[in-house]
């Protein structure tokens, strides 16, 4: 089920996504950073993340701007390819993807989750 929800049990695939998040930005960075695109995007934006990122993106955008948006979302999407070992995939290629078609990037994104979980729970 790719519903980006609770759906996995756990949310196993949200605190995986949270992880990353923090360990990228740092605690504080990542609390300030969910504060604001929280009040932008009117819901947790790892939530936002997974069932509609482009609004998580533009979301990044309206804070970071277009250039600091794109950069950090293909840090997050380098990050989730290097923990899942999705080595067929760049984050230009995930991000250009979110560009033109937001349902297929959400689907990769959730499968790298998936991936990186499923790992995790072994």
């Amino acid at each position: 089920m790719l519903d980006g929800g609770e759906a996995w049990g756990r949310g196993d695939l949200r605190e995986a996504l949270r992880a990353i998040l923090e360990t990228i930005l740092g605690r504080s960075c990542f609390t300030a950073l969910n504060f604001h695109l929280r009040k932008a995007l009117g819901e947790d934006p790892i939530t936002a993340f997974l069932r509609r990122p482009r609004d998580f993106y533009q979301a990044l955008s309206a804070f970071f701007g277009e250039s600091g948006a794109a950069v950090t979302f293909k840090i997050i999407c380098g990050r989730l390819i290097l923990l899942s070992g999705s080595e067929e995939l760049t984050p230009d290629d995930v991000y250009n993807l979110l560009m033109r078609d937001e349902n297929a990037a959400r689907r990769v994104i959730i499968e790298m989750l998936e991936k990186l979980v499923g790992e995790k729970i072994r």
